[in-house]
Formats: C-alpha cells, structure tokens, sequence
C-alpha cells in the first residue's frame, strides 16, 4: 500500500465531560425531530464525526450531533477551528438547507446587524415573508443568487432611501389587499405581482386605486404571480382601446423580464 504523506491539518479531540461546550448565541433552535434521526443513525453506524468549536469551546457547527451523542451518552468529537469569529457557523451552513432564511435572519439579529433588525422590523410590520422583504428593501422586484448569497454571509445592506421606497411600496400593497382579502395577511403572489407591476414605466398607484373601485373583485380568482399580472393588467386597462398609448401591457413587460432592464436603469 502506497504511504500518505498527506499533511494532518485539523486534530480530532475526544471527551465526554459536555459541560466544556457552549453553543453560539443566536443559532437557530433545536430541531427535536432532527436530533432524534441523528440519534438512530448513530445507533445503526456511529461514524463518530465530529463537531467543530472554537477555542473558547463554543459549537459553531455540530449543535444537533452535540445533542444526540450527550442524550445517548456517548462522547463528542470535535475539532478546534481557528476563527473566533460567530459569523462563520453562518457561512458553515450557507450551502445547506438546514438554515432557512429565517434562520440567518435571527442569527444576525442576534449579532445587532442593523440592517437586518431593520429587515426583521418591516416584516412584523407588514405581515411579509423573509424573502420578499429582502428583495424589496434591496430595490428588486425578483430575487437573486447573489442577493440571497449576500444575506446569508452577513453581507447584506440596503441602499439608500430603501427603507422609504419599501414602505410606500409595502403600503400600496396593504392597500390593494384590503380591497378585496378585508385585511388579510398579504399574499405572498400578490408582493411579487406588485413587486414588478410597479417597475412599469406607464404605472401609477393612482391608476391603480381607481381600477379597484370598479373592478377590485377581479383579484378574488388569482391565487399566482401571473394570475395577479393578468389581472392588473385587465383592470388597469379598463376602457381603454387596444390601440392607445395609455395601456399598460404588463403580461408582456414580465414575460420579457422588462422590469430588470428598469432595475438596471435604476
């Protein structure tokens, strides 16, 4: 067999004395269900891997494993990494599904990043999910790789005058929902909808109000994104000849995916 000569980089330490770790403040909560399928894994093969903590002894990835080794009683292997840094349990997870939006949404919070407490703020305000938040309050209509790539390294901020164009969009959409959900929590079709109605450069909240004086109703059958487009596009619209100047086509304007050449120009 051919020698390895590979050099050892990272040690695996052995203890069973759990009272020598912590976990990091802010991360996410204990999934008790995911603890318990560790724990019958461990029973069927204990491949005996290890968690990695600091050198202060704080978990930054392995807070699941942790659980179910200590409540089986069986020691914990770990690795020393060299960062003391908490943001890095972040990036540890930022290729993995175990982290939701959410999840990065509260670590950063928890480590007083201000634009993301300001992320958290405008959610509970409005009733809008992580996701749609972020991308209104970065100026986009759609998401984006690289915007949720941003969020979840701890990266993300919002641009200037974000927080005063989220609120006006944010409160023309409270508006539209109360038309015809009677103060419903905003459907999530319906942010995204008006996310890239907006973007058209022929559009106005004021054309928009007095659509839904008439023909508000429309929206009841919409349950998409392209149903909600379809439907804006009819009552705003409305009266109009398929000739004039004035209509808006707004199925056309994001089958073509207009609005990002508006983002663009922005």
């Amino acid at each position: 067999m051919k020698e390895n000569k590979d050099k050892t980089v990272n040690r695996v330490f052995f203890t069973k004395d759990y009272s020598k770790f912590k976990p990091t403040r802010g991360n996410r909560p204990i999934d008790r269900a995911h603890v318990d399928r560790i724990k019958k894994a461990i029973a069927r093969d204990d491949l005996k891997l290890p968690i990695y903590v600091t050198k202060g002894m704080e978990i930054r990835e392995g807070h699941h494993t942790f659980d179910a080794r200590k409540e089986l009683d069986l020691g914990i292997f770990y690795i020393i990494i060299e960062s003391e840094d908490a943001l890095d349990m972040a990036i540890f997870n930022a290729g993995r599904k175990n982290w939701s939006m959410f999840h990065y949404l509260n670590f950063f919070c928890m480590r007083n990043k201000q634009d993301y407490q300001i992320v958290k703020s405008k959610m509970n305000e409005y009733g809008m999910p992580v996701a749609e938040t972020l991308c209104l309050l970065a100026g986009n209509a759609t998401g984006s790789s690289t915007l949720t790539e941003a969020f979840k390294r701890g990266d993300f901020k919002i641009p200037e005058g974000g927080i005063a164009k989220f609120d006006r969009l944010a409160s023309e959409m409270q508006y539209v929902n109360d038309v015809y959900n009677s103060g419903g929590k905003i459907k999530r079709a319906l942010i995204r909808a008006m996310a890239i109605t907006q973007k058209h450069p022929n559009y106005s909240f004021d054309r928009m109000k007095v659509a839904l004086k008439s023909k508000g109703s429309k929206l009841l059958s919409a349950t998409s994104r392209e149903d909600y487009i379809e439907q804006f596009e009819t009552m705003l619209n409305g009266g109009l000849s398929r000739k004039s100047k004035n209509r808006i086509r707004l199925v056309e304007f994001f089958k073509n995916r207009e609005f990002e050449e508006e983002e663009e120009a922005a």
